[in-house]
């Protein structure tokens, strides 16, 4: 049976596309953990890497993961990358979600 989407044009469908990259980034525990620490304020890799409990090599991939869709941004400062919330973004993302779940 195939699934008929309920978006109405391309444009819709591009949203739920969307949406669903964005869900699946916040599927997975660390990445929620990540997201949820960076709430609070920028942090540096390696205060991100004790708070969340994981490897340097994870959390590497995770912020890589989140960064990909736009969901962080980065600055480096000397030897140290430092990653915020991309606000305007993550309000996109809401903003989609809301759409399609009105």
């Amino acid at each position: 049976m195939e699934f008929k989407c309920c978006a109405k044009n391309s444009s819709e469908a591009n949203n739920i596309a969307s949406t669903h990259r964005f869900l699946r980034a916040l599927a997975d525990k660390n990445r929620l953990k990540i997201l949820c620490l960076l709430r609070k304020g920028t942090k540096c890799a390696c205060e991100i890497v004790p708070s969340v409990g994981i490897s340097d090599k994870l959390a590497s991939h995770h912020l890589k993961q989140l960064k990909r869709l736009g969901l962080l941004t980065d600055e480096r400062r000397g030897n140290f990358i430092y990653y915020s919330l991309n606000q305007k973004i993550i309000g996109g993302y809401k903003q989609l979600f809301n759409k399609i779940i009105k």
